[in-house]
């Protein structure tokens, strides 16, 4: 990752420090991990899971996608996919549905910067 990548992925508010960190230092294995949640399923089957009404396989699904999010530093994601977890575990199923445009939003957005 170079200098100019590092600083684009921070202003579009990725926590790079905190991933490298995470990764110990390893940068070209963080951007391997930033392809993959390109291809993470986690989010797919969130949105699948509310749009069919099953509570369940939501909270399964949001609960790996706050896991992936913290892990590459992509924290606005991660917030969103723990309070979203958190209506769900509170039984509040219309809040944490009424969440997924805010979430599709910053999902969006987080592809777009890794992308870039």
């Amino acid at each position: 990752m170079d200098a100019t990548r590092k600083e684009r992925l921070k202003a579009a508010g990725i926590n790079v420090d905190g991933a490298l960190e995470r990764f110990m230092g390893n940068a070209g294995m963080l951007e391997r991990y930033f392809g993959r949640f390109l291809e993470e399923k986690s989010y797919a089957a969130l949105a699948a899971a509310v749009a069919a009404d099953d509570a369940a396989a939501a909270a399964a699904a949001v609960h790996t996608l706050k896991s992936v999010c913290g892990s590459i530093g992509c924290d606005r994601m991660q917030e969103l996919a723990l309070a979203q977890e958190a209506k769900m575990r509170a039984g509040d199923w219309p809040g944490a549905k009424a969440m997924m445009p805010e979430l599709q939003e910053e999902y969006d957005r987080v592809c777009a910067v890794l992308r870039g």
